[in-house]
């Protein structure tokens, strides 16, 4: 068989000449940890996700100096929405409300697009307001593509996708359905905290994403950590159920 017809991998993730270090395009990232920290500071569950808040600012700087072209962050579950306590709820929807009128102008500084995925109608209409509003006001910028994932759930996007896809032209597949039918699939996805699984995020888009666990939890996650995940991609070989390249001759 041809290789043609079998195409196999170039080896880990290099730009194709040996030096140069391809960098995921697609990141995303669990933020866990933010109550697990409060409590080993002494601090309220609100105290830790104010921290976690400003370290998604940095993290974003970074993802930007780096240039990957899309960050898309877990920001709050489906499940978070409607199992924590209502005026933990509440806290981070201040708080979300807060980041979306403190960093609009660096938004647009930077050239960072902001969007947002999930059941956002469920949102108050305050919370629905800003979320159109930043995305309008910054829809045109090219050097980074923010993405939040707020009241999402993976089988929720599947469950509604699936919806709207009964009542769609007929030829429309599952994922023109999907919350952001153009989001390029995750390259890489890291998780702080130290838990060890996906909880619901992004299942159809991190199919083939390659999986960073960090022991770290959010409020204490640095650009070295940031990088510690980049160097562990640059050595995976991605093979998309291709062949490896120094498997070649068994074709």
């Amino acid at each position: 068989m041809s290789s043609d017809e079998h195409p196999v991998d170039a080896g880990a993730n290099s730009a194709g000449n040996g030096d140069e270090i391809s960098p995921p395009q697609h990141l995303a990232i669990i933020m866990d940890g933010n109550g697990r920290w409060a409590n080993r500071q002494n601090r309220s569950r609100a105290e830790g996700h104010a921290r976690g808040a400003e370290v998604l600012r940095d993290v974003t700087r970074w993802v930007r100096e780096r240039k990957i072209s899309e960050l898309t962050c877990y920001a709050l579950s489906t499940e978070n929405y409607q199992e924590r306590p209502q005026e933990e709820v509440e806290f981070l929807l201040e708080l979300l409300a807060k980041y979306l009128r403190s960093e609009r102008e660096e938004l647009n500084r930077l050239g960072i697009c902001f969007r947002a995925i999930g059941r956002l109608s469920e949102l108050p209409e305050e919370t629905q307001s800003l979320l159109e509003e930043t995305v309008q006001a910054t829809r045109e910028h090219q050097d980074l593509v923010l993405r939040l994932a707020i009241n999402y759930g993976g089988r929720a996007e599947l469950a509604d996708a699936a919806f709207r896809q009964q009542s769609a032209p007929p030829g429309t597949s599952l994922e023109d359905c999907l919350y952001e039918p153009r989001m390029p699939d995750v390259d890489l996805l890291i998780r702080s905290g130290g838990e060890i699984r996906l909880s619901n995020f992004l299942p159809w888009q991190s199919s083939y994403a390659e999986l960073h666990f960090s022991e770290v939890l959010w409020p204490d996650f640095t650009e070295v950590d940031l990088d510690q995940a980049l160097q562990q991609y640059a050595l995976r070989t991605r093979r998309f159920g291709r062949l490896p390249a120094w498997d070649a001759e068994a074709e």
